[in-house]
């Protein structure tokens, strides 16, 4: 009995110092599961155009949820908005709209400042509102708004009408009633076949790689409201992903998808839509169609008109063909126009489908960021219709990457430390020399990504943060500093010409200050108790990679004397090595945050390990990596306890974390969170919440674009390389595993629990150790706070379980043959 109670007097103390608040919290002090929940944040911002008012969102503590059957988007019910006037800066702000809210989000302002266009989250109601800023009243219109995955949704033609992208049926889009509207289906089916006078079943067809359903796709419909008349115009219905309005107002370019694209044909990508989308552009004032593009099917992340409104710029394929061998057009009163890319070499189409094709206008000309071969430098090329390509951007040592703001007389953008004009005769040099700056971008969790990398502003000036952190407004002719420093982890929520509106942390609280010309002010806090909070910074630990090349891991080390720390957990994700202990309130709440253990007296690794190897290799690579990543740790921090290590890996790192289980015995035990184990078993699984609405589309383009050509990697179907899934798959060397396994999981997951619960059938076949933990109504993250509070409460008891000294028990060396009888490898649980 003395192990087991060495055990659970182990457990009792971490979790009284983890779980649990402080009785009386004295300065400095450590990070808590519970301060983590009781976050408050601040969310988006805006200054209105005339800049007199400054609305920001402000959300109440992530543990006040009522109800978190919206996933993520929950947080949207804790939402109010908070209002400033600049004019008088010394007034505290307001809430402005005293007795409306929590959730209430801004959406834009109109052009002259004098209204605000909001939404309402209540009671499972989605609203549009209109809010005039002369007596703050608002008018809720009774529109219920849609959220296009990759679109806009609503923008201002005047300070009377705004067009709306909207749910006719009144329900919730699918970017937030998703995992709701799930549950509801899955229980009221399950109701229907307990009574048994109704059937519970859901049909759909597969024919010539199109999947049909019994349901049909919810439609959306992009509605006119003029404000002064109290009246609205359906512009068109449809399913429609997105949409732009003209500079001028007087037509939209509108984005609907239409055909069924038959599953592999002509190629298989993750995450593509299932249909194609067609270009149209509309007259505002009549409704009627303008122009269109038949036979063309146009990308995501591209919707862009030139400064005089007569064409939209677009990337788009034949019917039939590769993404990367479509090419870039535009869309005017006078048809298609196709450009000349010359020799330069398009992105690939998985890289067309996330992340999108990056051009603007340069006058009525576009510039494409594009290299000359495949693999090649990027640049900024200057498009004709008839003549090759034009480099602007190939002076300079590191092109940009975006446009900052497109001006009259040429794009801007931030490059070798300036600020550069882009004009059709090359770059041109606006910062001053000497000054050293770099733009800066407002912060939005919110944006889709054609918004933040498509639809670079239309105007003069640009917002850079000089070597000091200064805060600057750079024009053609003049610098403007907003305020005075700002600290090296401040984010811009808001930008005028004159002010801006910053998010300055301190621990875990946020003040969010308002700079301006003549002085910087605090408009607010939040999370002010948690000021005080120690925040370990990430030790940056080079090495050689498993190739030989330089590389740097990550290393968080817990206070104290150096022979309390209580184990080393090493965090693994393929590709990419976490070195921050502070993210935004949002991310830090729900995510796996290493300061949370590092407050428990454990250090934390997060070793650089490679993504994109080939099935064969990967295994291996993972665990030289990890190995090297550990050993320069031990070489540079003695102190690190080298026999107690567990490994853990959430998603794809769970996966890293079994293929590493199955090759290494160096650590204790692992942790392997959302993990896939068998690719023959991911190919082909549905996605948890589709396989119940399957009308939402595209979720067979996930597993199985996610197994052959995202991190999956794996270039074919099973009968395709059925070796290769073997050589991928962990389960399928499940007895090779000599160490306990933590595995958790959740029945909403699109990494399915099936994956978890396979390799835990496994490991018990084997006479192996395992537990399997799994969260119902969740998702691929953990949303709800109970389930976040267990979450780390079962990680933490089998820290404790598997790296604190038991006597008398000595695990099998790794060559030990599998056995049916109980095994000896570490104490029962």
């Amino acid at each position: 009995m003395r192990p087991i109670m060495q055990r659970l007097a182990a457990l009792a103390a971490v979790l009284l110092c983890v779980l649990a608040p402080p009785a009386h919290a004295e300065p400095p002090r450590s990070l808590s599961v519970d301060d983590l929940l009781g976050l408050e944040a601040f969310g988006q911002a805006a200054i209105s155009p005339d800049g007199r008012w400054a609305v920001y969102e402000r959300r109440g503590a992530y543990d006040t949820l009522e109800r978190v059957d919206l996933g993520g988007q929950s947080v949207r019910t804790l939402m109010d908005l908070w209002v400033a006037d600049l004019e008088t800066p010394s007034a505290p702000p307001r809430r402005l709209l005293p007795g409306e809210g929590p959730g209430l989000e801004l959406v834009a302002w109109s052009p002259s400042g004098r209204r605000l266009l909001v939404t309402r989250l209540q009671d499972g109601a989605f609203e549009y509102g209109v809010v005039s800023m002369t007596d703050r009243s608002v008018r809720w219109t009774g529109l219920a708004p849609e959220l296009p995955l990759n679109g806009a949704f609503a923008a201002w033609a005047s300070d009377d009408t705004v067009l709306l992208l909207v749910r006719p049926d009144g329900g919730l889009p699918l970017a937030l009633g998703y995992n709701r509207a799930a549950m509801s289906r899955r229980a009221d089916a399950w109701e229907r076949t307990a009574r048994g006078r109704q059937p519970a079943r859901t049909v759909m067809d597969a024919t010539e790689g199109v999947v049909t359903t019994e349901d049909p796709e919810p439609v959306q419909a992009l509605v006119r409201l003029d404000l002064p008349a109290g009246r609205t115009r359906v512009l068109a219905e449809g399913r429609i992903a997105d949409f732009a309005l003209s500079p001028d107002g007087r037509a939209v370019a509108l984005a609907s998808r239409a055909e069924a694209i038959p599953l592999g044909r002509p190629e298989l990508l993750h995450m593509e839509d299932d249909r194609r989308r067609r270009l149209i552009v509309l007259d505002l004032e009549t409704g009627e169609r303008r122009s269109e593009a038949p036979g063309l099917d146009v990308a995501p992340h591209l919707l862009r008109w030139s400064a005089d409104s007569g064409a939209v710029l677009v990337w788009a394929r034949q019917d039939g063909r590769r993404w990367d061998e479509g090419g870039l057009a535009s869309l005017g009163d006078d048809g298609v126009a196709r450009y000349d890319l010359g020799t330069l070499a398009p992105v690939s189409s998985a890289e067309i489908v996330l992340s999108g094709v990056r051009a603007e206008w340069l006058g009525r000309r576009p510039v494409l960021h594009a290299a000359t071969e495949s693999g090649g430098r990027r640049d900024w090329h200057l498009l004709s219709l008839n003549a090759p390509p034009l480099t602007l951007t190939g002076g300079l040592a590191q092109p940009p990457g975006r446009i900052a703001a497109a001006g009259d007389d040429g794009l801007r953008a931030f490059a070798d430390g300036a600020l550069w004009a882009m004009t059709s005769t090359g770059m041109r040099r606006i910062s001053p020399a000497g000054l050293t700056v770099r733009e800066a971008t407002p912060f939005d969790l919110n944006s889709v990504r054609r918004l933040k990398t498509n639809e670079a502003p239309r105007r003069a000036w640009t917002a850079a943060i000089d070597a000091d952190n200064r805060l600057l407004i750079l024009d053609e002719d003049r610098m403007l500093a907003l305020g005075g420093a700002g600290g090296a982890h401040d984010r811009v929520l808001a930008l005028n010409r004159r002010a801006a509106l910053v998010l300055q942390p301190e621990g875990l609280s946020e003040r969010l200050q308002l700079h301006n010309d003549d002085a910087s002010a605090v408009l607010d806090e939040v999370n002010q108790r948690l000021a005080d909070v120690i925040l370990t910074e990430a030790q940056p630990i080079p090495h050689l990679d498993w190739q030989g090349a330089e590389t740097t891991s990550w290393l968080f080390l817990p206070p104290g004397p150096a022979d309390s720390i209580r184990g080393l957990i090493v965090g693994v994700y393929p590709g990419w090595a976490d070195n921050l202990a502070r993210v935004d309130p949002f991310t830090m709440t729900y995510s796996r945050r290493p300061e949370v253990y590092v407050s428990a007296g454990y250090a934390v690794l997060s070793p650089m390990i490679p993504a994109g190897l080939s099935a064969e290799e990967r295994g291996a690579a993972y665990v030289a990596s990890v190995d090297l990543a550990v050993d320069a740790a031990l070489a540079r921090f003695p102190q690190l306890p080298e026999d107690r290590m567990v490994l853990s890996g959430h998603s794809f790192g769970g996966y890293a974390a079994l293929e590493i289980a199955t090759r290494s015995s160096r650590f204790r035990s692992y942790i392997a969170s959302a993990p896939y184990s068998d690719l023959f078993g991911v190919w082909g699984e549905f996605d948890a919440v589709g396989r119940i609405q399957p009308e939402t589309g595209m979720f067979f383009r996930f597993n199985q674009g996610w197994s052959e050509v995202g991190q999956g990697s794996l270039g074919a179907p099973p009968w395709g390389a059925p070796e290769r899934y073997a050589a991928s798959s962990p389960f399928l060397r499940a007895d090779r595993i000599s160490r306990p396994v933590l595995l958790l999981t959740a029945d909403l997951d699109f990494a399915p629990m099936s994956q978890a619960e396979r390799m835990f059938s496994a490991i018990l076949r084997t006479g192996g150790q395992a537990r399997l933990v799994t969260y119902w109504g969740e998702t691929h993250l953990i949303w709800s706070p109970a389930n976040i509070r267990d979450y780390y409460a079962q990680v933490f008891e089998w820290l404790a379980l598997t790296l604190d000294p038991v006597e008398g028990v000595r695990p099998p060396g790794p060559d030990a043959p599998p056995t049916s009888a109980p095994s000896p490898r570490t104490p029962p649980l």
